[in-house]
C-alpha cells in the first residue's frame, strides 16, 4: 500500500520548467506567467505538487483556476533548502562558454569589416586631396575634360562616401548588440560559477483537489514574477520617393527570472505598477545688468511603498466542454487573425492598453532583449526640414505624422532610415491614436547650413548721457544640394532685455513689435525667436540675417543667460 501510495504522489509531482506555458503579460517592470497543468485525480483528497517554480517569484500572487470534476480545496506555498546539481550546473557552463566564444568570433569578424572600411575611407579620402591638389595647380586655359573628370570624381566621391558611412553605422550597432550579449553571458557564467556548492532555495507550490471519483483535470497555475520588463522600440522607416512612413512597433522583452518562457501566448502590457538625430532645443536669450550671484543647494527625499494584494479562493472544478481550457486573467483566441504581417491585436482599460502578440514566441531567461513585433502601418507624412544652427549648423528632417493606428505609441528609442540607409537614432514621445506628432528622420548632409561668424559694431550715443550702442549682425547660409525642392524653417535667437537700462531693437528683418501676430513670414516668437519658412528651389543658396542692436549704460555690462521655454 505504501508503494501505491508513493507511485500516486509521483504522478502527481511536476515540474515548473516541464509544465507548458500558456500565457505570459508582461509588464513594464514584473511579468504574470500561466502554466498549465494536465492530470487525473482519484476519489477523495489528492496532490498535485508544482515544483522548480522561480526565485523571482511573488508568493502572494499564486492563483489556480481550471476544469474538470474536482474542487480547489487547499493551495498553498513553501521554501525548502536544496544542493545544486554539479552535473547540470557543468552543463550550463560549457554552454555559457561556448556561446560566449561564438559571440566573440563573431565580433572580431566584425572588427575585421570595420578594419577594411576604415582603409576604404582613408585610400578615397587620400586620393580626394591628391585630387583637389591637382587641380589649383591646373591652368584655368585647358581643355574641359579633366575638370569634367574631377567633377564625376567628386560625385563618385559623394555616393561611396555615403555608402562607407551608411556601412560604419551598421557595423557600429552591430557591435554594440554584441558588446551586450557577451557583457549579459559573462555575468551569468560568474553568476552559475559563483552559486556552485551552495545551497539553493526551492520554491513549490501545493494545490490539494477533492473529487468524488476518478477523472481527468486541467489546472491553470498563474504568478507573478520580477526581474522581467519591456520597453518599446521602432524602426522608422521613409521612403521618399513614395512619400510614405512605415512605422515598425518593436516591444523589447528582458528577463531574468531563472525561467524559460518557450511557445508562449505573448501580451504586453502598458500598466504600470510602480543618439543622434533628435532636433535640439533653442532657449531664449535674456540680457540683464550683470551682478554678483549666491547658489544655494537643496535635497528633497520622497520615500514610497509599493503593495500587492492577492486571495486564494476554492473552486469548484465542471466539465462543461470537451476542451481543457483555462482562463488566468484574459482570455485567450484560439486562432489568431489572418495578414499579410505579424500584427498584434489591441484590448484597451480606462488606466491601460495590453498588445496580444499574433505568433508564440519563446523568451529565454538570459538578461538580452528579444524583439517580437506589436504592429506596422504606413502614414503619408508632411515632410519639413529645420535649421537651428546657433545650437547645430544641421539642417534636420522632420516628418508632420498623424497616428492613424489604433496603437499609443510609448516613449522609446527609435532607429532611423532614409531610403533603407540607416541614418540615426532618436526618441519618440507618447502618442494617442489620432494624435499628430512630429518625428525626426536626422541630419540631411545634402542641405548645407553655415552659421558664419557673429559681427559686432560697438559705438557711443548722446551728448550728456551718453549710452553704448552695439550692433549685431548674424548672417546664416543654406544651401539646397538636391535635385528638388525643400521647405526649411530656420530659427534664430533675438535677445530679450530684462532690464529697463538695456533696449533691444531689431533692424533686420522688419517685423512689426508692437503687434507680432501681424508678422507672419518671417515671424517672432514669444520666446524671442525669429522664424522663417524658406522653400528653397534645387540648387538654390540663401542668405539669411539678423541684425539688432543694443543699448545699456556705458559702466556696466551686460549679461546674457538662457531660459528654455515650451514652444
Amino acid at each position: 500500500m505504501a508503494d501505491e501510495k508513493s507511485d500516486k504522489i509521483k504522478e502527481n509531482v511536476f515540474l515548473s520548467p516541464e509544465c507548458p506555458v500558456e500565457k505570459v503579460t508582461v509588464y513594464s517592470d514584473r511579468a504574470e506567467v500561466c502554466r498549465q497543468i494536465h492530470t487525473s485525480v482519484v476519489k477523495g483528497v489528492n496532490e498535485i505538487v508544482l515544483k522548480q517554480l522561480p526565485a523571482s517569484i511573488d508568493s502572494d500572487s499564486i492563483r489556480v483556476e481550471g476544469t474538470g470534476q474536482a474542487t480547489i480545496a487547499e493551495v498553498t506555498f513553501q521554501k525548502k533548502r536544496t544542493t545544486p546539481d554539479e552535473a547540470d550546473i557543468s552543463s550550463k557552463e560549457r554552454e555559457l562558454e561556448t556561446q560566449i566564444d561564438d559571440l566573440k568570433k563573431e565580433k572580431d569578424q566584425i572588427e575585421a569589416r570595420q578594419n577594411v572600411m576604415n582603409k576604404q575611407w582613408k585610400l578615397l579620402e587620400n586620393f580626394g586631396n591628391t585630387v583637389s591638389k591637382s587641380t589649383k595647380n591646373k591652368s584655368t586655359n585647358l581643355d574641359t575634360a579633366y575638370f569634367q573628370g574631377v567633377t564625376d570624381f567628386l560625385q563618385m566621391y559623394k555616393d561611396e562616401g555615403s555608402k562607407l558611412e551608411t556601412t560604419r553605422l551598421e557595423l557600429a550597432e552591430q557591435l554594440s548588440k554584441l558588446d551586450k550579449k557577451i557583457g549579459a553571458a559573462t555575468s551569468n557564467l560568474s553568476e552559475l560559477r559563483a552559486n556552485r556548492g551552495n545551497q539553493a532555495e526551492s520554491r513549490e507550490c501545493t494545490i490539494v483537489l477533492e473529487s468524488e471519483g476518478e477523472h481527468k483535470v486541467s489546472l491553470g497555475v498563474s504568478y507573478v514574477v520580477s526581474q522581467a520588463s519591456w520597453t518599446p522600440s521602432y524602426d522608422l522607416r521613409m521612403f521618399t520617393a513614395e512619400g510614405v512612413l512605415k512605422i515598425m512597433y518593436y516591444g523589447q522583452i528582458t528577463q531574468t527570472t531563472g525561467e524559460d518562457w518557450t511557445d508562449a501566448k505573448l501580451f504586453l502590457s502598458t500598466a504600470s505598477p510602480s543618439v543622434g538625430g533628435t532636433v535640439p532645443l533653442l532657449g531664449t536669450a535674456v540680457l540683464s545688468i550683470h551682478r554678483p550671484i549666491s547658489y544655494g543647494t537643496r535635497s528633497r527625499y520622497r520615500p514610497w511603498a509599493k503593495a500587492r494584494n492577492s486571495y486564494i479562493r476554492e473552486t469548484s472544478l465542471q466539465d462543461e466542454s470537451d476542451e481543457d481550457l483555462y482562463a488566468c486573467s484574459e482570455s485567450i483566441e484560439s486562432t489568431p487573425r489572418l495578414m499579410s504581417y505579424t500584427q498584434s491585436k489591441v484590448t484597451e482599460s480606462t488606466t491601460s492598453t495590453s498588445y496580444e502578440i499574433a505568433r508564440q514566441t519563446s523568451i529565454p531567461s538570459d538578461n538580452l532583449p528579444h524583439k517580437v513585433s506589436v504592429g506596422i502601418f504606413d502614414v503619408k507624412p508632411k515632410l519639413e526640414y529645420i535649421a537651428i544652427p546657433k545650437v547645430e549648423p544641421r539642417a534636420y528632417l522632420q516628418a508632420k505624422v498623424t497616428n492613424n493606428s489604433v496603437f499609443t505609441l510609448l516613449p522609446g528609442a527609435t532607429s532611423i532610415f532614409l531610403d533603407n540607409s540607416f541614418v540615426a537614432k532618436a526618441e519618440i514621445k507618447l502618442v494617442s491614436p489620432g494624435e499628430e506628432f512630429l518625428c525626426s528622420l536626422g541630419v540631411d548632409p545634402a542641405v548645407k547650413v553655415i552659421y558664419k561668424p557673429l559681427k559686432k559694431f560697438k559705438a557711443s550715443t548722446g551728448l550728456i548721457s551718453k549710452t553704448t550702442n552695439t550692433t549685431y549682425e548674424q548672417v546664416v547660409e543654406i544651401k539646397n544640394t538636391h535635385e528638388y525642392s525643400i521647405d526649411i524653417v530656420l530659427k534664430l535667437q533675438l535677445p530679450r532685455s530684462s532690464d529697463d537700462k538695456i533696449k533691444v531693437t531689431l533692424l533686420e528683418p522688419s517685423l512689426d513689435m508692437k503687434h507680432p501676430e501681424k508678422n507672419t513670414n518671417p515671424h517672432i516668437t514669444k520666446q524671442n525667436h525669429v522664424v522663417w519658412k524658406l522653400d528653397l528651389a534645387k540648387q538654390v543658396t540663401r542668405e539669411i540675417t539678423l541684425k539688432y542692436t543694443v543699448d545699456h549704460p556705458p559702466q556696466q555690462e551686460t549679461h546674457l543667460t538662457e531660459a528654455f521655454e515650451n514652444e
